[in-house]
């Protein structure tokens, strides 16, 4: 009876310790069964996004030296902007830029065009970026119709919105759909364009007025030859020359005021802006 008893006892007791055994391995095998699907999941969220395209636009030379922009564009838009050159003849030119050159990159970026206005002050750096901006723009179109990647003719029909550069209405395969008014004629807005005046002859040299028009309106001036012929006269030209520049685009016109001591640099700088709107049409 011991014997039998005994024999009972390690058998209940051997069932005992056998089960939590199985439950164990279950626990285990249902754990390594979930780790596949979080490891798939990682690795889905691993990948990334195709890089941005960069187009460098050609050199424009200023008076105080060459500005040169990049672009980064994704998806047909101008994603950013930067000026690898510019000008930096001296330390004054240097910090016009510095100044300049951010507010400029911005505007790019904001306006998905050439159409941006000249920074205050610095005028020259200005023309420049904006020159060196379009040919990038336009070299972006050109890739993206090669690559079969501009808008089909006809798609902005009625909107203005088909073959534009981005916010500018430029020549059909640039860059970006939107006519720079935002109610073009399906065609867009002509891209901007640069008239250059006659030479006007003043007692102290000179004067040759640029202006860039975009839209039917004159978006920037500057004056490409300006009095030199003396310390004085360059002194006079350099402070006139600015607020001459700015009164173009504002007054549209060359019904502009002379500048106070500046009278020769100021007529002779009306007369060529004149020209310059003659041959542009305004």
């Amino acid at each position: 009876m011991l014997g039998v008893a005994g024999t009972a006892s390690a058998v209940v007791l051997l069932l005992a310790l056998k089960q939590p055994a199985t439950s164990v391995a279950g626990a285990s095998s249902q754990a390594g069964g979930s780790v596949p699907p979080a490891a798939a999941g990682s690795a889905g969220s691993g990948s990334g996004a195709a890089g941005g395209q960069t187009v460098l636009g050609d050199e424009a030379e200023t008076q105080y030296g060459p500005v040169q922009v990049q672009l980064t564009l994704s998806g047909g838009r101008i994603t950013a902007a930067k000026a690898v050159k510019a000008p930096d003849t001296d330390a004054n030119s240097r910090k016009i830029a510095a100044n300049a050159v951010p507010e400029l990159n911005q505007a790019a970026v904001t306006a998905q065009s050439a159409g941006i206005d000249a920074v205050s002050g610095a005028t020259y750096t200005s023309q420049g970026y904006i020159e060196s901006l379009q040919s990038a723009i336009d070299k972006a179109g050109a890739a993206g119709a090669g690559a079969g990647e501009a808008a089909a003719p006809g798609s902005g029909s009625g909107s203005g919105s088909g073959t534009g550069t981005a916010g500018s209405g430029a020549d059909p395969g640039t860059v970006g759909s939107g006519a720079e008014s935002g109610s073009g004629s399906g065609s867009g807005s002509e891209a901007p364009k640069t008239f250059v005046g006659d030479a006007a002859s003043t007692q102290y040299g000179d004067v040759q007025v640029r202006i860039t028009v975009s839209g039917g309106r004159i978006t920037a001036a500057d004056a490409v030859k300006a009095p030199g012929s003396d310390a004085n006269s360059r002194k006079i030209a350099a402070n006139a020359v600015p607020k001459l520049n700015q009164a173009a685009v504002t007054a549209q016109s060359a019904g502009i005021d002379a500048v106070s001591g500046a009278s020769y640099t100021s007529e002779g700088y009306i007369e060529s802006l004149q020209s310059a709107i003659d041959k542009a049409g305004l």
